[in-house]
Protein backbone atom coordinates (compact mmCIF):
# COMPACT_ATOMS: atom_id res chain seq x y z
CA UNK A 1 0.00 0.00 0.00
CA UNK A 2 1.59 3.33 -1.01
CA UNK A 3 0.67 5.21 2.34
CA UNK A 4 0.94 4.16 6.48
CA UNK A 5 0.41 5.90 9.15
CA UNK A 6 1.54 5.19 12.07
CA UNK A 7 0.00 5.24 15.67
CA UNK A 8 -1.73 8.65 14.39
CA UNK A 9 -5.70 7.46 15.13
CA UNK A 10 -6.20 11.11 16.51
CA UNK A 11 -5.51 12.84 12.31
CA UNK A 12 -8.32 10.48 11.05
CA UNK A 13 -12.04 11.47 10.95
CA UNK A 14 -14.95 8.68 11.33
CA UNK A 15 -17.65 10.35 10.20
CA UNK A 16 -19.03 8.41 7.38
CA UNK A 17 -16.64 5.25 7.87
CA UNK A 18 -18.09 2.05 7.30
CA UNK A 19 -16.61 -1.74 8.19
CA UNK A 20 -16.20 -3.87 5.32
CA UNK A 21 -14.26 -6.93 6.85
CA UNK A 22 -12.72 -8.25 9.54
CA UNK A 23 -9.36 -10.65 9.47
CA UNK A 24 -7.01 -11.64 11.54
CA UNK A 25 -3.56 -12.26 10.56
CA UNK A 26 -0.81 -13.79 13.31
CA UNK A 27 -2.17 -11.86 16.02
CA UNK A 28 -2.68 -8.78 14.49
CA UNK A 29 -6.73 -7.75 14.47
CA UNK A 30 -6.86 -6.26 10.75
CA UNK A 31 -10.21 -4.00 10.08
CA UNK A 32 -11.29 -3.01 6.02
CA UNK A 33 -12.70 0.26 6.28
CA UNK A 34 -14.52 2.24 3.67
CA UNK A 35 -14.86 6.52 3.89
CA UNK A 36 -11.77 6.79 6.48
CA UNK A 37 -11.27 11.07 6.08
CA UNK A 38 -7.29 11.70 6.15
CA UNK A 39 -6.86 15.26 7.98
CA UNK A 40 -4.93 17.77 6.92
CA UNK A 41 -2.63 17.24 9.81
CA UNK A 42 -1.43 13.22 8.93
CA UNK A 43 1.67 12.60 8.48
CA UNK A 44 0.81 11.13 5.08
CA UNK A 45 -1.54 14.08 3.53
CA UNK A 46 0.25 15.66 1.08
CA UNK A 47 -2.38 18.01 0.42
CA UNK A 48 -2.88 19.52 3.64
CA UNK A 49 -6.61 19.12 2.73
CA UNK A 50 -9.02 16.50 4.75
CA UNK A 51 -9.42 13.86 2.08
CA UNK A 52 -11.09 10.21 1.67
CA UNK A 53 -9.02 7.72 1.64
CA UNK A 54 -9.55 4.79 -0.59
CA UNK A 55 -10.25 1.20 0.78
CA UNK A 56 -8.21 1.46 4.27
CA UNK A 57 -6.92 -1.36 6.03
CA UNK A 58 -6.56 -0.60 9.96
CA UNK A 59 -4.12 -2.94 11.55
CA UNK A 60 -4.08 -3.37 15.14
CA UNK A 61 -0.57 -5.14 15.95
CA UNK A 62 -0.36 -7.95 18.54
CA UNK A 63 -3.87 -7.39 18.99
CA UNK A 64 -5.97 -8.69 22.29
CA UNK A 65 -9.36 -8.01 22.87
CA UNK A 66 -9.73 -7.02 26.37
CA UNK A 67 -13.29 -5.81 26.76
CA UNK A 68 -16.75 -4.60 25.23
CA UNK A 69 -19.58 -1.88 26.52
CA UNK A 70 -22.96 -1.99 24.47
CA UNK A 71 -23.37 2.01 25.23
CA UNK A 72 -26.28 3.26 27.54
CA UNK A 73 -28.65 5.85 26.44
CA UNK A 74 -31.32 8.23 28.16
CA UNK A 75 -34.70 9.20 26.31
CA UNK A 76 -36.47 12.63 26.71
CA UNK A 77 -39.75 13.44 25.70
CA UNK A 78 -40.43 16.50 23.82
CA UNK A 79 -40.42 19.03 26.87
CA UNK A 80 -37.03 17.26 27.89
CA UNK A 81 -38.62 15.36 31.07
CA UNK A 82 -36.50 12.24 31.24
CA UNK A 83 -38.34 8.89 30.17
CA UNK A 84 -36.10 6.30 30.09
CA UNK A 85 -32.19 5.24 31.27
CA UNK A 86 -30.28 2.51 30.07
CA UNK A 87 -27.00 2.08 31.53
CA UNK A 88 -24.12 0.68 29.64
CA UNK A 89 -23.51 -2.86 29.92
CA UNK A 90 -20.40 -4.76 29.75
CA UNK A 91 -20.28 -8.02 27.34
CA UNK A 92 -19.70 -11.15 28.44
CA UNK A 93 -16.70 -13.16 26.57
CA UNK A 94 -19.22 -15.03 24.57
CA UNK A 95 -21.45 -11.67 23.17
CA UNK A 96 -17.89 -10.03 22.94
CA UNK A 97 -17.02 -12.54 20.50
CA UNK A 98 -19.87 -12.46 18.56
CA UNK A 99 -20.09 -8.78 17.89
CA UNK A 100 -16.16 -8.81 16.83
CA UNK A 101 -17.21 -11.53 14.73
CA UNK A 102 -19.84 -9.18 13.29
CA UNK A 103 -18.04 -6.13 12.31
CA UNK A 104 -18.82 -6.45 9.00
CA UNK A 105 -21.61 -3.35 7.50
CA UNK A 106 -20.58 -1.71 11.41
CA UNK A 107 -20.09 1.55 10.85
CA UNK A 108 -16.91 2.75 12.71
CA UNK A 109 -17.68 6.14 14.82
CA UNK A 110 -14.01 6.59 15.98
CA UNK A 111 -10.66 5.10 17.38
CA UNK A 112 -8.84 6.75 20.74
CA UNK A 113 -5.97 6.14 22.30
CA UNK A 114 -6.14 4.95 26.35
CA UNK A 115 -3.85 7.57 28.28
CA UNK A 116 -0.91 5.66 29.50
CA UNK A 117 -1.66 2.58 28.03
CA UNK A 118 -1.14 0.40 24.62
CA UNK A 119 -4.88 0.32 24.62
CA UNK A 120 -7.33 1.85 21.84
CA UNK A 121 -11.03 1.88 22.02
CA UNK A 122 -12.87 1.26 18.99
CA UNK A 123 -16.29 3.02 19.35
CA UNK A 124 -18.77 1.16 16.79
CA UNK A 125 -22.38 1.65 15.85
CA UNK A 126 -24.83 -1.21 14.19
CA UNK A 127 -26.95 0.30 12.00
CA UNK A 128 -30.68 -0.55 11.86
CA UNK A 129 -32.03 -3.13 9.36
CA UNK A 130 -34.62 -0.11 7.97
CA UNK A 131 -32.72 3.01 6.85
CA UNK A 132 -35.82 5.05 7.93
CA UNK A 133 -36.24 3.17 11.62
CA UNK A 134 -35.77 6.75 13.98
CA UNK A 135 -34.93 4.56 17.04
CA UNK A 136 -31.75 4.72 18.01
CA UNK A 137 -29.00 1.96 16.90
CA UNK A 138 -26.94 0.00 19.14
CA UNK A 139 -23.11 1.25 19.64
CA UNK A 140 -20.43 -0.46 21.40
CA UNK A 141 -16.99 -0.08 23.03
CA UNK A 142 -14.03 -2.22 22.24
CA UNK A 143 -11.30 -2.19 24.39
CA UNK A 144 -8.11 -3.52 21.99
CA UNK A 145 -4.59 -4.14 24.03
CA UNK A 146 -1.66 -3.87 21.09
CA UNK A 147 1.51 -2.78 19.69
CA UNK A 148 0.93 -0.37 16.87
CA UNK A 149 -1.70 0.88 15.14
CA UNK A 150 -1.11 0.86 11.22
CA UNK A 151 -3.37 2.67 8.70
CA UNK A 152 -2.66 2.11 5.01
CA UNK A 153 -4.37 2.94 1.74
CA UNK A 154 -3.32 3.52 -1.79
CA UNK A 155 -4.55 6.34 -3.13
CA UNK A 156 -6.20 9.58 -2.04
CA UNK A 157 -10.32 10.02 -3.70
CA UNK A 158 -11.98 13.29 -2.99
CA UNK A 159 -11.70 16.12 -0.86
CA UNK A 160 -14.45 16.50 1.74
CA UNK A 161 -16.72 18.72 1.11
CA UNK A 162 -17.31 21.22 4.49
CA UNK A 163 -21.11 22.30 4.49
Amino acid sequence: MSFKSVNEVEKFRYDDCCIVKRKDTEGDLVLEVEALIVKGNNSQNTNYTESYADVTQVIFKDATIVKGIKDGMRRYDADDNLIEEIKDIDLDDTTLNQLCNNLSGMYLQGIERVKDADDYVLFVEKANEDPYDTLPSDTYQINVHCGDVIVKWDRYLNKVQQM
